[in-house]
């Protein structure tokens, strides 16, 4: 155990202070930043967590702490932001702040800060080396994957990342899963959550790393605003959105001196691999009581319920994941264990990251305030039906007005729609092409119904054993957000988006809710695990550790784009060929105004490169599904049904401009025949990559 004098505590945190911002003026050597960057990090967070969480476990205690700090770092920024600007001066005040604002309450708290209490050092202090066998097998495999799949990334086509891994790294993955599993079940064997840490940290990386031009579009968006904010301080036209997200980009960008790009790549994969698994485990551990082997086996089968929204950074996912902290930890917060003051700072922060989530978070962090009122029964009556009123109901009003702020009229914001309000998959059974994935697609494919089905039988087994008081206050809530997803199915309309992306918000209310219910979803495992446990039989355990590898085997292989002999996501990422598309074609314009229909993919290595450059009538000069009258669906029309010069001279007319380019992937379904329609009808075509991409030139 470590203790320093107040003295030593600040003699610490100036010196911290000044290698970051000599690293960051001069120097600028990642190495360097990373290290102190993680030491003044984890310094301050276990400083914040002694002074606000002291009742808690140490593992938890150390996650509350650096999730509060996060949470000053993204509403400084944003305020920040509205206020004045994005700059040097943003990143000063809050790197010196930060330690300012923790040693003055220690100091006034009084509070001792011991660090490496533990005197054994956990892992290490363990002398047995049979305990310690499977971690360090497991460690040294998932380092051995994460190797292999630097080696297998590639600028080309990636229509799935198990295109480039193949039976030797699934062998390997599997082979940990297993081995992990066997950790956690066996006895004797060293156990500790953060085996689970560095296991979901590798699921989680898998697209970063295949993908080293950038994974999915979204992330291009965000990446071009951030430049943006770096090169004027600010965006136009200003953001009300996502400022959170970005604050901490730039924070932790500016204290490591990583790229924007990397720092932006790694942020999600990274703090879900953290929080999702701690904060889980010890709500299921402390709050629900459960034993050390089943909440480690229940964190495992937690992803179930699918991480594709932890592969790649973006607000919508991140808020995601902060919202699952507070649903997690519930059980500490309705114990005392942890004050409800928490949940309210991470709802600030996740709404300057993003409202549909944050809202939701605000309207519980208020039930909780209220629940916790013990003076006034007849007040916290009122205040409970007026909260939950307001709960069930908030999102689609946010929702109505957000799309009238943007032009959308009422009248086609509002309609009455009874059916379908759900569109649950078809039930599916596969035994066609080769047992390993018919089994996968057998469980992937009905995934949505083995998860409803295990949540009803969760509730059931609930009610029949007395344990509802644990899961009520969560149940209630996530009844409000299917309150919320009702009325905004059968009430709203979204003309914002095209067809296909009509439900998106919908569905996100409807992620939120699965959400909710995933303790309920782990509730049935516990039960099941729990017989297994109590009957002690050997060949019980050996079906519980290869279902249990078999399911993070599954949910990691459908939380990625698929593309195989019963699936195809259609899912396409940036290529260096699109890069080559997007230069020549600004070198081909020589500065005269310009559309581009292209697929999504073209339009992000555009925006990549080039940032927001261009813009027609409020809409991106490279055709996006997004915003009103764009000029998307004259791209679908020539790629899908006809390369005409009208379809052209339509999407021309709408941008007011003379030239237009039309990009064909060699990939697409249709390429063949759009590339043979439009050779009849375009100006100009250039080949990129010996015909990877045609670019096709329309000129009036």
């Amino acid at each position: 155990m470590i203790n320093f004098s107040r003295q030593q505590h600040l003699i610490w945190q100036a010196f911290s202070i000044a290698v970051i911002l000599a690293n960051y003026i001069w120097l600028q050597w990642p190495i360097l930043g990373v290290i102190f960057g993680f030491f003044y990090l984890w310094f301050n967070s276990k400083k914040i967590s002694d002074l606000f969480f002291p009742k808690i476990r140490k593992g938890l205690k150390s996650t509350c702490g650096f999730v509060v700090l996060l949470a000053y770092v993204s509403v400084v920024y944003t305020i920040f932001y509205h206020a004045w600007l994005i700059n040097f001066w943003t990143f000063l005040w809050t790197l010196v702040s930060i330690p300012i604002l923790v040693e003055f309450f220690s100091y006034k708290l009084y509070i001792n800060h011991y660090f490496l209490k533990d005197t054994n050092f956990g892992f290490f202090g363990d002398n047995n080396i049979r305990n310690k066998f499977l971690p360090i097998i497991v460690f040294l495999i998932d380092l051995l994957l994460f190797y292999v799949l630097f080696k297998k990334a590639s600028m080309g086509i990636i229509r799935s990342p198990w295109e480039l891994l193949h039976f030797k790294f699934w062998a390997l993955f599997m082979l940990s899963n297993i081995l992990l599993v066997t950790n956690f079940v066996s006895k004797k064997s060293f156990k500790n959550i953060f085996l689970i840490v560095w296991h979901f940290l590798l699921i989680a990386c898998i697209g970063i790393i295949l993908y080293p031009l950038g994974f999915g579009y979204d992330s291009f968006i965000h990446q071009a605003a951030l430049e943006t904010i770096k090169n004027t301080s600010t965006i136009q036209p200003r953001l009300f959105l996502y400022i959170g997200q970005y604050a901490l980009t730039f924070f932790v960008s500016g204290i490591s001196q990583l790229s924007l790009a990397t720092t932006n790549k790694i942020l999600l994969p990274g703090l879900f691999a953290l929080i999702w698994p701690t904060s889980l485990y010890y709500g299921l551990r402390y709050g629900f009581n459960w034993s050390r082997k089943i909440s480690y086996l229940a964190v495992l089968w937690s992803i179930f319920i699918g991480i594709n929204f932890a592969i790649m950074t973006t607000p919508q996912s991140l808020s995601f994941l902060l919202l699952s902290l507070i649903f997690f930890l519930m059980p500490d917060m309705n114990n005392r264990k942890i004050s409800h003051l928490f949940a309210w700072v991470v709802a600030i922060m996740t709404m300057t990251i993003h409202p549909l989530a944050g809202i939701p978070l605000f309207c519980l962090a208020a039930m909780m305030t209220v629940w916790q009122m013990r003076k006034n029964k007849k007040i916290r009556k009122i205040l409970f039906y007026i909260v939950s009123t307001i709960s069930a109901i908030i999102l689609p009003i946010f929702l109505a007005l957000y799309q009238r702020v943007q032009g959308i009229a009422w009248s086609e914001i509002f309609s009455f729609k009874l059916w379908p309000l759900l569109d649950f998959p078809d039930l599916g059974w596969y035994q066609t092409f080769n047992f390993p994935l018919d089994l996968v697609y057998n469980i992937g494919s009905n995934q949505v119904w083995i998860y409803v089905l295990a949540i009803l039988i969760g509730l059931w087994t609930i009610f029949r054993e007395n344990k509802y008081i644990f899961f009520k206050r969560l149940t209630f809530f996530t009844i409000m957000l299917a309150i919320n997803f009702l009325i905004t199915k059968i009430f709203l309309n979204f003309n914002l988006q095209i067809t296909y992306q009509k439900d998106d918000y919908s569905n996100r209310i409807l992620f939120m809710i699965a959400l909710g219910a995933l303790p309920l979803f782990l509730t049935t495992v516990y039960f099941w695990f729990r017989e297994v446990f109590r009957n002690n039989g050997f060949w019980n355990k050996v079906w519980l550790v290869v279902l249990t590898s078999i399911i993070i085997g599954i949910s990691t292989y459908f939380s990625y784009p698929v593309y195989d002999q019963h699936g195809n996501s259609k899912s396409f990422n940036v290529t260096e060929f699109d890069i080559e598309t997007v230069a020549a074609i600004k070198e081909n314009a020589e500065g005269d105004p310009y559309v581009v229909l292209a697929n999504q993919m073209v339009g992000a290595a555009a925006i990549k490169d080039y940032g927001f450059a261009h813009y027609y009538n409020d809409n991106f000069y490279y055709s996006m599904p997004l915003g009103t009258a764009n000029i998307y669906d004259q791209y679908l029309n020539m790629i899908e049904k006809n390369a005409s010069r009208e379809e052209a001279l339509v999407a021309m007319d709408k941008a007011g401009v003379d030239r237009l380019y039309f990009v064909v992937n060699n990939y697409w379904h249709s390429a063949k025949q759009a590339i043979n329609q439009a050779e009849t009808t375009a100006d100009e075509k250039i080949l990129i990559g010996n015909g990877v991409n045609t670019i096709f030139i329309y000129e009036r």
